[in-house]
């Protein structure tokens, strides 16, 4: 009984254990099931946020590639306008021209003369093939005549005959080229040209308005309607609303495509009714948006298909929904599944763990490879003077383990010969050049410091940054000499391989160390068998030759090219360190320095960006004329910084400087150099800047301000006449009278006395 006893009670405590395990699947089951509902609800709203997003983007992206296909063909219709002005621009550098458009009267000779010049313009290479061109004639209002290509004849000659045009619409076509409200207009020629199959546009420029002189005469241009048309894409439609119009303002229009349909469009834009426009077409397919160019201020009005109206961006609405069942049935079935075989997706997560955990490892051993090639670029840009932002130099000081607050930094320029003749190795016979480059490394490491700030400019050469501590100034050319004659003992007697080394003047910032490279290559060039290291202070500075290696040449070139202002200023200082002070070079050397250095200018200055502004580049072209002298050099040399960087609003400067000058006009040394090292800029750019942004020069400003000032003293206040001058920022009364005298047309005492 006792036995039956045992054996009823471990069955029931079997069963007990049977139950609890039944309900631990259960319970974990029924967990699983709900975190993944909870997973599958997630990634529904996800999908239907996404979607949400990728329809929007894709409207977004839709209007965007609209607009920017516009951006490219307004700036296609500006380039050829440009053109046109071009060639109208070419025509008045020819004396002939101009010499035809001054005369009033026709004689046999001017005849002769004329068509001489219009046959040598049929020869001459124009724009029609660049352009929608088809003709291009040129009117003279003095002498009622017309230039063609190949002829010179009377205007009513050209107009009926030559060209056969209606006689009812002379008078017009008159109006066109002598009233000034219809130039730069794309006009249309249907009424000129009724039996013709294509359709024209005239376009009329005054040259008067492209010269410095009188030139009374306008040049207009004949363009094919299909090939303007051709220019822009968003024309390129079925739809009965294509509509193009460009406006120079909001009652102007200058160009205008449209269809019957849309023919009243631009008298709604003109009446402000763009939003009634807008609703029009979009109840017809079609969207209208606007662009203004940035270079010439036209505003382009232009049509193109709606995002809804086109089938490729039509939104799959029943193809969403059956995927959206599609995914919740499908997403159903995979939590029953997964929850069903709960163990399955662990091992599979272990696996997959696995996996990361290797491609880590393997990504790890990749960075720590590349590691070296980092850690030598950075060493070779800052060599070289290639890293310009303080931001990007403190991340590859930190890279480098330079984070400490005070280091000096010296470059040190090391070249290895493995085969000098005298000095021949029989060990050295049997290195090849790998083995003896990682035989230096090595032997770098050894001696001069690990980590090793080392990079190779070429074969057998080793450039290096030695770091040293301000207290250590004075020793370290001492404790590096001493290691660079250790490190050649050591692989002259090991391997035969001799070594010579040059170093440079120390520098706080690392971002100068290239100016202590340069000097570490100027010095190695005095080494010989017996100094196999030589400091850059110990060269005999030659005063019969000036220091401008190309190294410095490629330098100052790079450093304007990216806007790098204080390396650019740094270099001008070692330049007139090296040659003014250093060497006291005679005249005719520093005319042939300067020279060379304006040379280098030049180069960067046919670099300049090509939306750099014309009158920008004619002010820079007029400094490169004046007096060359090291000062303009470096006054050239930061403006073409400034127009290499991207240039913020000046508004707020030149509001500054107004102040500055109006507080301290009484000041008589008040003037460019003044304003220039008060504000940071050079002084031609201040000037250029000034006259842009006031439209008067600054010494004319400060003069106006001056007598303004006077004016109001003699007027309002009994401030003696004799010292009147003092007030007002002058040092002498002469040439205070005089400017007074010039401004008002009376002395200060008759001011006064009247």
């Amino acid at each position: 009984m006792k036995i039956i006893k045992m054996i009823m009670q471990h069955d029931a405590n079997s069963s007990r254990n049977c139950t609890g395990s039944t309900n631990g699947k259960q319970s974990l089951m029924l967990k699983m099931v709900s975190s993944y509902s909870v997973f599958l609800f997630i990634i529904l709203v996800l999908c239907v946020h996404l979607y949400v997003s990728d329809t929007k983007a894709a409207r977004s992206q839709y209007q965007w590639q609209v607009q920017a296909t516009l951006m490219s063909n307004a700036e296609l219709l500006e380039k050829d306008i440009d053109i046109m002005n071009t060639y109208c621009r070419q025509l008045l550098q020819d004396g002939r021209f101009r010499t035809i458009a001054k005369k009033t009267e026709v004689d046999n000779a001017l005849l002769v003369f004329g068509n001489v010049f219009a046959s040598s313009v049929a020869s001459d290479v124009y724009p029609p093939m660049l352009l929608p061109m088809s003709e291009v004639y040129c009117y003279f209002p003095n002498s009622d005549f017309v230039l063609g290509t190949g002829y010179f004849v009377e205007q009513n000659r050209f107009y009926h005959r030559i060209k056969g045009y209606p006689a009812e619409v002379h008078e017009t076509f008159m109006k066109i080229l002598t009233s000034p409200s219809e130039y730069y207009h794309f006009i249309p020629m249907s009424a000129f040209l009724p039996r013709s199959g294509k359709n024209f546009y005239m376009y009329v420029i005054d040259m008067e308005e492209l010269s410095y002189i009188n030139i009374d005469a306008v040049t207009y241009f004949v363009l094919e309607e299909e090939k303007l048309f051709s220019i822009f894409e968003c024309l390129n439609t079925d739809s009965p609303y294509r509509y193009l119009s460009v406006w120079t303002n909001q009652t102007d229009n200058i160009l205008s495509f449209s269809t019957q349909e849309g023919a009243h469009f631009d008298r709604m834009i003109a009446d402000g009714q763009f939003s009634q426009v807008e609703d029009f077409l979009q109840s017809n397919g079609m969207s209208i948006n606007c662009y203004t160019s940035p270079d010439t201020g036209y505003t382009y009005y232009y049509s193109y298909p709606s995002y809804e109206s086109t089938t490729n961006n039509a939104p799959p609405q029943i193809l969403y929904a059956a995927l959206f069942a599609a995914a919740l049935v499908g997403g159903l079935i995979l939590i029953f599944m997964l929850s069903a075989s709960n163990i399955r997706p662990i091992i599979e997560l272990d696996q997959q763990l696995q996996v990361t955990e290797q491609e880590k490892s393997h990504l790890q051993e990749v960075m720590d490879s590349q590691r070296p090639i980092v850690f030598n670029s950075y060493v070779r840009q800052f060599l070289k003077g290639m890293i310009v932002s303080p931001e990007e130099a403190s991340y590859a000081k930190a890279f480098l383990g330079l984070t400490a607050d005070s280091l000096t930094y010296n470059g040190l320029y090391v070249i290895a010969y493995t085969s000098a003749n005298d000095y021949q190795s029989s060990v050295s016979e049997y290195l090849s050049p790998e083995q003896c480059g990682e035989i230096v490394l090595d032997a770098l490491r050894q001696y001069i410091g690990n980590p090793l700030y080392c990079f190779s400019p070429s074969a057998r050469a080793y450039a290096l940054i030695v770091v040293g501590r301000p207290q250590d100034e004075q020793e370290l050319i001492l404790k590096t000499n001493e290691s660079v004659v250790k490190l050649h003992n050591y692989l002259l007697d090991t391997y035969g391989i001799w070594l010579f080394a040059g170093i440079g003047k120390n520098t706080s910032d690392i971002l100068n160390v290239w100016e202590s490279y340069q000097q570490a290559r100027e010095a190695v060039n005095y080494t010989s068998k017996n100094y196999i290291f030589f400091p850059y202070e110990f060269i005999k500075k030659d005063s019969s030759a000036f220091y401008y290696p190309n190294e410095l040449s490629t330098k100052l070139i790079h450093f304007i090219t990216t806007g790098n202002t204080p390396q650019v200023m740094e270099l001008f200082n070692l330049l007139h360190q090296e040659n003014i002070e250093e060497r006291s070079l005679p005249i005719n050397m520093v005319q042939f320095l300067l020279s060379d250095i304006r040379n280098t200018l030049l180069k960067a200055r046919f670099a300049l960006p090509q939306n750099t502004p014309a009158e920008v580049q004619s002010s820079l072209d007029e400094t490169f004329n004046q007096h060359v002298s090291f000062k303009l050099c470096e006054d050239i040399a930061l403006r073409l910084c400034e127009l290499f960087t991207v240039q913020p609003e000046h508004s707020d400067l030149i509001a500054a400087i107004e102040q500055y000058i109006h507080d301290n006009y009484s000041d008589p040394s008040m003037g460019l150099t003044k304003i220039s090292d008060e504000f940071q800029i050079s002084e031609s750019y201040f000037s250029h800047l000034f006259k842009e942004k006031k439209g008067v020069n600054f010494s004319t400003y400060l003069e106006n301000m001056r007598m303004n000032e006077a004016s109001r003293l003699i007027r309002e206040t009994d401030t003696s006449l004799n010292e009147l001058y003092l007030y007002v920022g002058y040092n002498n009364a002469n040439t205070f009278r005089r400017a007074f005298k010039k401004v008002y047309g009376m002395t200060p005492s008759a001011m006064r006395d009247g």
